[in-house]
């Protein structure tokens, strides 16, 4: 091997090892999930496919160049991919960057200017109060045991608004005294307090249910006792939602987004919402102040009687909103 092959192996060698070393931190430090790990390393294999393919040296800083960064987010244009995709992707790019950056692997941040494209903000998908309330237990005839389950994940995804994720982490020992303690994002630790009818629904599981249930033992099993799977979990909920909603978007976030929501409207503090949720900022939870004040303003336009001229002047931007929301359901 020349000397010149050997510098260009060691090269990629090290250019490797700043790849790996980034995955391992978001892993093992910041905690991120599997999926999200295994996000940010397709963007970022699709990003060093296309470093490679401009035949540049497969130096660190050769690779994340400002003229080959900017190369790359316009081929992701060229490919018309949604914007939220293409966010994603520089999102990955601009966190790999700023870590070669912090790890002195890099003089600068060479991402940190690299713009996004703007998104719009989606209104949350959530049910009425009264569609929450049609979420009746079930008759337990076919399958006791798996009927009484899937219940009691819906009741907990509504009573709590936990994650899926961080629902089918749980385990039986998790729960306590009408409350249950949570693993989030980053591993970051919560204790959420269930409602009555949560708390009911799991306890008339666990006594049909025929697996171990133990304290360390998964709270949501399947029938060989293992942990439901999300997939799984999906599928539970979207029947269940089915049947009380015609909406298009039946996930477990719904049920997230319906417990934050209600609580708003009912004048629960928001920064209480941030905490029961786990966000990180709180940015991310006035969202639901702001469906909570379309409710209220939709409220005052139907009903006061001087509200009838606001009514016929705003009826087709009223209409227009309603459209863009049901699109963006």
């Amino acid at each position: 091997m020349t000397p010149d092959q050997t510098a260009t192996r060691n090269h990629q060698s090290s250019l490797d090892a700043a790849y790996s070393s980034f995955y391992d931190c978001i892993e093992k430090e910041k905690g991120f999930s599997p999926n999200t790990v295994a996000a940010y390393r397709r963007d970022l294999t699709e990003f060093a496919a296309f470093a490679a393919s401009k035949n540049i040296e497969p130096l660190l800083e050769t690779t994340l160049e400002k003229k080959i960064l900017r190369g790359f987010t316009f081929s992701l244009s060229v490919k018309k991919l949604k914007p939220r995709s293409i966010a994603r992707k520089i999102a990955a790019l601009k966190s790999f960057s700023r870590f070669c950056a912090r790890q002195g692997l890099l003089p600068n941040n060479p991402a940190k200017l690299i713009a996004a494209p703007r998104l719009d903000k989606k209104l949350p998908v959530f049910l009425t109060e009264k569609q929450a309330e049609n979420l009746v237990a079930p008759s337990g005839r076919k399958n006791p045991e798996k009927e009484c389950r899937d219940h009691a994940i819906i009741e907990f995804f509504y009573g709590s608004g936990i994650r899926l994720s961080e629902l089918c982490s749980l385990t039986v020992g998790a729960v306590s005294g009408g409350t249950v303690r949570v693993i989030g994002k980053g591993r970051k630790e919560r204790i959420v307090p269930l409602t009555g009818t949560a708390v009911e629904a799991m306890e008339r599981y666990l006594l049909l249910r025929k697996t171990a249930h133990a304290p360390d033992m998964p709270l949501f099993a399947n029938a060989k006792g293992k942990s439901v799977s999300a997939r799984q979990v999906e599928r539970i909920v979207a029947r269940e939602l089915f049947l009380v909603s015609q909406q298009r978007k039946r996930s477990p976030h719904v049920l997230r987004h319906s417990f934050a929501t209600h609580l708003i409207d009912a004048g629960a503090d928001i920064r209480a919402v941030q905490e029961l949720l786990g966000h990180s900022s709180l940015a991310t939870t006035q969202i639901y102040t702001h469906i909570s004040r379309e409710h209220l303003l939709k409220a005052y336009r139907q009903a006061h009687p001087r509200a009838e001229r606001a009514n016929k002047d705003e009826g087709g931007r009223m209409k227009a909103e309603e459209e863009t929301i049901e699109k963006s359901e």
